[in-house]
């Protein structure tokens, strides 16, 4: 993982962590949660929060990924 892509997960991870205090939850976060902060986040066109190359890969998966490496979501 390249230095920005690192610097990409943490922010991703520190908008996680602010959004998922704002959001109504029975028990843990979820992909279904993480699938809705996500495109909340790309509605709000946050530039820097989703310009990162992602390569073929779709950027939801890679934010998925990232919040589960994290332990923010359950599986």
């Amino acid at each position: 993982m390249t230095s920005y892509h690192r610097e990409a997960r943490q922010a991703i991870v520190r908008e996680w962590d602010h959004w998922i205090k704002t959001q109504p939850l029975d028990g843990e976060a979820c992909a279904r949660d993480a699938r809705r902060f996500f495109l909340e986040i790309k509605a709000r066109r946050e530039p820097t929060l989703l310009d990162f190359r992602s390569g073929a890969e779709d950027k939801w998966e890679i934010v998925h990924q990232w919040l589960m490496a994290e332990q923010r979501i359950s599986s």
